[in-house]
């Protein structure tokens, strides 16, 4: 199937091969008050670029909308530190 987007590296044509249908954002934690009020949801359509085989997904969403309260961080994790230092 082909999605009508270009690829952000190339330009290429792109082409959907899978559809994990609608997903809220990762790594966003709900407030107590937030609770009862809808999250956003973003389609999550993995697609492959037709030229240079890069996958991404279709939809964009901006990075600080993504890593302003992002939780995981690899130089906390010591067993993450450990396998890198290796």
């Amino acid at each position: 199937m082909n999605s009508g987007v270009n690829c952000r590296f190339c330009g290429g044509p792109l082409a959907e091969f899978v559809d994990l249908g609608m997903s809220p954002l990762c790594e966003s934690y709900l407030t107590e008050n937030q609770r009862n009020s809808m999250e956003p949801f973003y389609p999550l359509a993995a697609c492959v670029c037709r030229d240079c085989l890069l996958v991404q997904l279709q939809e964009y969403v901006a990075p600080e909308h993504i890593f302003s309260e992002y939780a995981y961080f690899s130089a906390y994790s010591d067993a993450w530190v450990e396998r890198a230092r290796r």
